[in-house]
This record gives structure tokens, sequence and C-alpha cells, in this order.
């Protein structure tokens, strides 16, 4: 058995005072030792017990933050997802991240932060009138750089709150991308601190009004969750072909619990820390879409209305639903049988994808066809 170090030193002073000392003055030092030994047992308790004082839950996460941050609005930027703007940066402190079609066979990806401190954010790219569901899915500030003719007219019509690249002065080039030969429109950056001074400029609030989109598990509740279900399908590997050129894959690591993304086999890092992007929870959102017919392969697709999907956690994947009621109610997650679905605590990805088109979840052995 092994003993707190205080609670040994102790030990081993009473007994050199044991062997000194006439058998009258034994007795003396006992009620000091009770106490200094229920002293060291309290230290030893106090040490493993949270309290999470000052802390409260994230409504993006689920995870115990500062009760800051918990008030804080977040920010939404939409990132440049095309593998000639890769490696991207400041990524890996979003909270949440969508995938979702642009136009052809490109994503953009939509970024939700919280509370970010990176000094780089970006490439930041265009807006569709679609990506601004994602901004009022969460409350949050929609921050792009240009856009279509479509998201120019729905950000004032629905009343979203943005910073636009074109305009406002929380952007700047990276000044070794924009001099490279095709690479001018993939070099718009902006930083942590001037999101908030942007923001603070135009008046908008910055603190968090709306009610959260996500419910999570409850520490306590970790053993019950979904997961765990026995109409749980395998879910390590998981494969979403958007387009010929456009393969995400998420890999199960048993060991930290967490899904590591790719694109097509290359893993997808944030190039201001060198780390693989990872998450605990993947959800599946099918959307059904459709090409505009324009010049440019502009994409649509129906985000207000429902449909199916699934969620992908912990090794494992269920079949869910989905629902959004007008542009401004944040989508509601269900289970097939209409239960409120409940996340894993931790960052989640958001893959909006066509109705309809085929995807993998499984086993790499599977997806391979070894098994």
């Amino acid at each position: 058995m092994k003993y707190p170090k205080k609670l040994a030193l102790l030990l081993c002073g009473v007994l050199l005072l044991c062997g000194c000392q006439s058998p009258a003055a034994k007795t003396e030092p006992t009620q000091e030792i009770e106490e200094n030994v229920e002293e060291a047992q309290g230290e030893e308790n106090a040490e493993t017990v949270e309290t999470h004082i000052g802390e409260a839950i994230s409504p993006l996460t689920g995870l115990w933050v500062d009760q800051e941050t918990v008030q804080k609005r977040p920010f939404a930027v939409v990132i440049n997802n095309l593998h000639k703007a890769l490696p991207q940066s400041g990524i890996g402190q979003a909270d949440v991240m969508y995938e979702v079609l642009a136009e052809g066979e490109i994503t953009r990806l939509v970024a939700i932060f919280q509370d970010p401190d990176a000094e780089k954010i970006g490439p930041v790219r265009s807006a569709r009138d679609y990506f601004t569901y994602f901004a009022l899915d969460h409350d949050a500030i929609f921050v792009h750089h240009g856009g279509s003719e479509g998201a120019y007219a729905a950000i004032p019509r629905r009343g979203v709150e943005a910073l636009d690249g074109m305009t406002d002065r929380a952007f700047w080039r990276d000044e070794a991308r924009a001099s490279e030969p095709g690479m001018y429109e993939h070099s718009s950056y902006t930083d942590a601190e001037g999101l908030v001074a942007s923001a603070q400029r135009r008046g908008y609030d910055l603190e968090m009004t709306k009610a959260p989109m996500f419910s999570f598990w409850m520490e306590n509740e970790k053993e019950a969750g979904v997961w765990l279900s026995a109409k749980a399908q395998e879910a390590t590997y998981v494969e979403l072909p958007y387009s010929y050129d456009q393969i995400s894959q998420f890999t199960y690591d048993e060991q930290t619990g967490l899904y590591f993304r790719a694109q097509s086999d290359e893993p997808q890092v944030d190039d201001q820390t060198g780390e693989q992007l990872s998450f605990t929870n993947v959800l599946i959102q099918q959307v059904e879409t459709w090409n505009t017919g324009d010049a440019l392969g502009h994409r649509d697709m129906n985000l207000v209305g429902s449909g199916s999907g699934i969620y992908i956690t912990q090794g494992k994947a269920v079949s869910i639903r989905w629902e959004k009621t007008a542009y401004d109610a944040p989508t509601q997650w269900m289970e097939e049988d209409g239960t409120k679905l409940l996340l894993q605590p931790g960052k989640t990805f958001l893959c909006v994808y066509p109705a309809g088109q085929d995807f993998f979840v499984g086993t790499r052995e599977e997806a391979n066809g070894n098994v």
C-alpha cells in the first residue's frame, strides 16, 4: 500500500521518538499523528475533486470552460478548402466545423469559433446564401470575403450580422501567397483580435443571446450514450466523396476517442500548430442539393425542412433525423424515434452532404474490400 509522502515522514519521526522516550511520554504524540494523518488525507482528496468553480458548460462543445467564454458570441468564418489553398490556418481552434459544396466540385468550410486567440485564420473565402444558416444556428457573427449575389441579398434579408473582407479592416493579405501566381484569391486572412475589434466598431452584440443548437450528455451520463445502443453499427472509418476532387475521410483513434480528418488520403492540418484536425463527433446531414444552372456551377440546397443523417462517435454510428422550421430557428437533431439527440461532449464536424449520394461508414477493412 502506498502512503502520502507527508504521512510516511511523520510515521518515521514517530518511530524515532518512540525509541528515544520513556513509556510515560509515548502517549503525547498520538493526537498530533492522527491530526496530521487526517490533514494529509484531506489534501490528497482535495486534489481529486473537481468543483468547476467559475466554469460553465460550453454551448458548442458541452465541455467545461471559463464562465466568461460561455457568454461570448461565436464567429462563423468561411474557409477556403481548395487543395491548392492548403494548409489552412487557425482552424484547429474551431469548436464546430461544417463542410458543404460551394460550386462545381469544390467544398468550403465554415468554422465556428467561440473564443479564438489565433493570430492567423484562413484563407477566408466568399459566401453562399445557405452558409448564413450555419451562422444563425449558433447566433454567430458571419465572416466572409466576398460572396455570390444570393449571399449578399440573404445577409441583410435574414438579419445576419457580418464582417466582409471586401470592406472590413479585420482582413489582410498573406504577402507570400498574394505574390505567387494564381494564389491571390487564396491569400485573405483574419485573426481573433481583428474580428472582435471589427465587431465592436460595427456595434454588434458580443454576447450570445440565443439558445444553443446542440444538446450534450453530462459527465455522469456518458455510459448511457446513444453510441452504445444495440442499434449502433461499427464506425471506425468514414468516407464522403463530395466529388471526384474532394473525398473527406475520418479515422477513429480508440486511444484518444477522436476522429482524425483527412482529405483524399492527405491529413488535414492546421499550419499554425502542425496538428491534424480531430473531432469527438461527426454528423452527416443529408440535404436535397442541386446545381443552379448558372455559368459558375453554383449549388443550392434545402436547409429549411427536414431530412435524415448519421451520428458518429466512439467508433459507433446511428441513424438520426434533423429538422429546421425557419431560417432563423436552430436546427433540431433527433434520434429516429424523435428523441432529442444528445452528443458526447467535444468538438463536432458536420458534413452537409447531398441526399441520395453514396458515402461509407464502417471499418477501413470493409472500405478496402478486405472483409
